[in-house]
């Protein structure tokens, strides 16, 4: 569900290895004019600050490394809590899905839901998911220390186009009482791998425990999607 395709082509580009001009940078294309888009777009996912963007709903506190270069998107036919975009050529994606659940609501039961829910839906649309690792965190919420659960994964997805491999992750937390919260991140890894794990190690590290609900958010809001 998280992988996408393709890398556009550059012209008036900068000479091989060089960083790309800071005024091409864009929300469109954050590799801008480097020689390797795609290498330049996975280097500052690997190395920008961490920002923050808000779903629709201004309820979730939402981590983003290099944030100002992602979009909030739709999924076509798969709505989300929120779900968002970094460069047209779908760099990365990063989703949260948020429900309702019956019996226990702790990371591993959320995690076993969304992973019923998505693996058809990524078998039938040419997702192929290797084998996973499952890592097991803490998150502080203010003063209280929630269990949180991640899955690390590796796919690629096959098309009439060819092929793209991926790397990511899924990460399972506490929600309120009745509700699951899963987020989900991935990179292309077809051309770059190595970089690709630095922008998803970095991710499970340093970005997936800072995914809350905003402070004014005080019970279980409904489970919107969009």
């Amino acid at each position: 569900m998280l992988a996408t395709e393709g890398c556009a082509s550059q012209t008036n580009t900068q000479p091989p290895g060089a960083p790309p001009t800071p005024k091409t940078v864009t929300r469109e294309n954050p590799g801008g004019d480097a020689d390797d888009p795609e290498s330049a777009a996975l280097a500052r996912l690997a190395a920008e600050p961490w920002g923050f963007r808000r779903d629709f709903w201004n309820t979730l506190h939402v981590p983003l490394a290099d944030w100002k270069n992602w979009r909030r998107v739709r999924i076509f036919g798969h709505p989300t809590r929120a779900s968002y975009r970094y460069g047209d050529d779908h760099y990365a994606v990063a989703s949260i899905w948020y429900t309702t659940i019956e019996g226990p609501n702790d990371p591993e039961a959320c995690l076993a839901k969304f992973l019923d829910m998505a693996t058809p839906i990524a078998d039938a649309n040419g997702v192929r998911i290797g084998a996973r690792q499952r890592v097991r965190m803490n998150q502080s919420v203010g003063a209280e220390v929630r269990p949180m659960i991640v899955d690390l994964v590796e796919g690629r997805l096959d098309s009439l186009l060819g092929r793209d491999d991926y790397v990511g992750a899924v990460a399972a937390y506490q929600s309120f009482p009745g509700t699951c919260l899963v987020q989900g991140f991935a990179v292309v890894a077809t051309e770059h791998r190595e970089t690709a794990k630095k922008v998803r190690d970095r991710w499970v590290a340093e970005g997936a425990n800072q995914l809350v609900w905003e402070r004014h958010v005080k019970q279980a809001p409904e489970p919107l999607t969009r």
